[in-house]
């Protein structure tokens, strides 16, 4: 179980990052929309659904390396919790040691100084 929650850690970690590099460009049309796209952040490696979350939502889910923005159905009970719906996605949040800890080790807004 480790290692997988360890992987999924890493794939979740992955879209976290793709969408935080997008950010700039997402923040263009988020300022004419107040909402813009991103990739689900669930742990399948083969998932390119992309959810349209409201600007604010996105930037309070990444106040938190392990809180993450998925696809309504992608959540995995084993590694993460639901602590809200929303309108075609959720918001999850990270369990158990190994995946805490892979989330806030890759979380790319991180501080140097927190670690």
């Amino acid at each position: 179980m480790d290692e997988r929650e360890h992987r999924l850690g890493l794939n979740e970690a992955m879209f976290r990052e793709v969408n935080e590099r997008v950010e700039d460009v997402n923040k263009a049309f988020g300022s004419i929309t107040g909402s813009f796209d991103i990739f689900c952040e669930c742990g399948d490696t083969a998932c390119t659904e992309r959810i349209r979350v409201p600007m604010s939502e996105y930037e309070r889910a990444r106040s938190d390396a392990t809180h993450f923005l998925l696809q309504v159905g992608h959540e995995d009970p084993t590694v993460e919790r639901v602590i809200e719906h929303h309108e075609g996605y959720v918001l999850v949040e990270k369990e158990g040691m190994d995946v805490e800890q892979v989330a806030e080790k890759t979380d790319p807004r991180r501080c140097d100084d927190h670690g």
